[in-house]
């Protein structure tokens, strides 16, 4: 039951953002969705964290996915404090250019961090 219920909630995660993105034309909204759904991810971070030990984890052996969930994640960690500064230079005035390429490979990350994560805890 619990490993549904984190796969729930890493996949409302992602619904969230993508909500966000959706609202990407209405700033001010889109910007608030975002750093909500940055506090959200990291919630979910710290929960899984503490009821599963999940860094201890990485220690011993791993599955494939379980391997490509790790990988992706690091990526995710670099790309959330990169798409914050650039969404707020871009909410400063900035060009957005750069924010929506990475954009859309942070919300293709997003989803592909939900799935790796469903088949690893899954699978085992």
């Amino acid at each position: 039951m619990g490993s549904h219920l984190f796969t729930l909630l890493d996949f409302g995660v992602f619904g969230w953002l993508a909500a966000g993105v959706a609202l990407r034309r209405r700033r001010p909204l889109h910007a608030a969705m975002m750093t909500l759904g940055f506090a959200f991810d990291t919630a979910l971070l710290l929960f899984i964290e503490l009821d599963r030990g999940a860094t201890g984890q990485l220690r011993g052996p791993m599955s494939g996915w379980m391997t490509a969930h790790v990988w992706v994640a690091g990526l995710m960690t670099l790309l959330w404090p990169t798409m914050l500064y650039l969404g707020g230079r871009a909410s400063a005035g900035a060009p957005v250019k750069l924010h929506r390429l990475l954009g859309r490979l942070f919300l293709a990350g997003r989803f592909v961090l939900a799935g790796t994560a469903a088949m690893a805890v899954h699978a085992s």
